[in-house]
């Protein structure tokens, strides 16, 4: 099995079953590749997962932009007449707080749907 396989069927099971894909600092060359071929650029987000540990990183779901999407969208339905005020005033941030785990939800099933292309791919390939 190759490498590119392998880390594609280590990232595929990581995101459907923990919505992320944690990994060390030696793997990040090749990490990056897989976000690259996988077609994930701009999906995903690569960072340290905690300052205190300089070798371990994590992939997870881009989620930037998703916070003015979602406060947008609340903000219409108070103009639009949909929500009172006065429920509006008291659940705002959390409309917007499940509206952002909504849009997150669809992105990491976007995510998987791509990796798992690019993995059949790959299988094909060998």
């Amino acid at each position: 099995m190759s490498e590119a396989l392998k880390i594609a069927e280590r990232v595929l099971k990581a995101f459907k079953y923990y919505r992320c894909f944690v990994f060390e600092k030696h793997e990040l060359p090749l990490v990056k590749d897989f976000v690259v071929k996988a077609e994930l650029t701009g999906l995903v987000t690569i960072k340290k997962a905690d300052p205190k540990y300089e070798d371990v990183y994590i992939l997870t779901a881009s989620i930037k932009g998703f916070e003015q999407d979602c406060i947008s969208k609340v903000d219409e339905l108070l103009s639009r007449g949909q929500i009172p005020l006065d429920q509006y005033k008291k659940m705002r941030s959390e409309l917007v707080e499940q509206c952002m785990t909504s849009m997150e939800h669809e992105r990491i099933k976007e995510i998987v749907e791509k990796i798992e292309k690019y993995y059949q791919k790959l299988g094909r390939t060998q």
